[in-house]
């Protein structure tokens, strides 16, 4: 004979249908935060523009090994150097902005970056960058 669920004890829904609510809903605050926080494509060219500055401060402006007779003028050279660069910053801005795709997928944004013969790929998420190491591009 056949008997009710009542009349048999069995009046809690399964486990796993509290377990899948909660993450349910813990997956619809973490989508909402990230579309929230998924960085402008303004803050990435900051971003992409502040790595460049930093790239060529670090490779060609920089002291060489110098007699020391020479070190003063060695010193004003990379100080002037240094000075260029900040001057150039709007520029460097452009050069970035021009050389960027982005892909808006609303939780995440990808950034692919063209210059000087290799692609940067960069993931925004969360308010934050990651840019893998780049690749070459092939030119066949």
């Amino acid at each position: 004979m056949l008997q009710d669920k009542k009349s048999n004890g069995y009046n809690k829904p399964p486990l796993f249908w509290g377990l899948s609510k909660a993450g349910v809903i813990a997956l619809t605050v973490g989508a909402t935060i990230m579309g929230f926080t998924n960085p402008p494509r303004d803050e990435y060219v900051n971003y992409a523009s502040n790595k460049l500055a930093t790239e060529i401060r670090e490779s060609v402006c920089k002291e060489s090994k110098v007699p020391d007779f020479l070190s003063d003028f060695t010193g004003d050279l990379v100080k002037s150097c240094e000075k260029l660069i900040k001057s150039q910053r709007t520029t460097i801005k452009e050069l970035m902005d021009n050389a960027t795709r982005r892909q808006n997928l609303i939780l995440f944004s990808f950034y692919t970056t063209e210059f000087q013969g290799n692609r940067y790929q960069t993931i925004g998420a969360v308010g934050n960058f990651l840019t893998f190491p780049p690749q070459k591009i092939d030119k066949s």
